[in-house]
Order: structure tokens, then sequence, then C-alpha cells
């Protein structure tokens, strides 16, 4: 599948070889220059903002600059999948709103008072 704006890359993020989660990215913008330094003057930019995933790495709101090279590579190698824009309502289902939790650090610990 071809990235478009409003396309969706659904990423399975990892952390030393285990599993940490699954971030729902949607591709705000296209065309923009390249971010790697030695692939100056490439224009396949694209503008990606996180709407949702699982543990504490998907900030909903969060927003990078890839490349459409680079998100190629991540497909080849299983790391990233790239859905249509149609999918989003069924594939956000899977990642409910997170609710600020004073007890909860999101880092995976519950603070406990003694």
């Amino acid at each position: 599948m071809k990235i478009e704006k409003g396309s969706l890359l659904k990423v399975t993020t990892k952390t030393q070889d285990d599993v940490f989660g699954d971030v729902l990215w949607e591709i705000d913008e296209i065309g923009l220059p390249a971010p790697e330094k030695e692939r100056a003057g490439e224009n396949d930019g694209v503008r990606c903002i996180i709407l949702g995933g699982t543990g504490p790495a998907a900030r909903k709101g969060f927003v990078v600059i890839d490349s459409e090279a680079r998100i190629a590579g991540d497909v080849a190698n299983g790391i990233t999948e790239i859905k249509p824009a149609s999918d989003r309502d069924i594939l956000m289902s899977a990642y409910p709103e997170k609710v600020d939790d004073p007890v909860h650090s999101g880092s995976g610990c519950f603070e406990v008072e003694m």
C-alpha cells in the first residue's frame, strides 16, 4: 500500500527485543524534505501524529517527521503496517483513551504508600 495523507501506520515498538506495545500514527503531510542528513535533496519526508496505542510511548498528539524510505524498511522488517484511513475507527477501538491516574505513573509501576 502506498503512503498517502491520511494513511495510518500501525507500529510495534520494541525495547531490548521485547515487544513494548503498538502505536497508531496518522500521516498528516507528505512530500517534505527527507529528515536524514545523508538524503538531503530528497522529498519523501512525512509528518506523522500519534492517534493512540499501548504503553507510555503512545502519547496522543506527539508529532515526528520520518521518511517514506525509512518507513518502507520498517514495513519490510515487519515493524510497521500501512493501513487505509478507512480503518481508523476499527484500529482506534483497540486503544482506549488513557486517563490521568495520579497513583499510576504510566511506567508499569504503581506507587504504594507505606
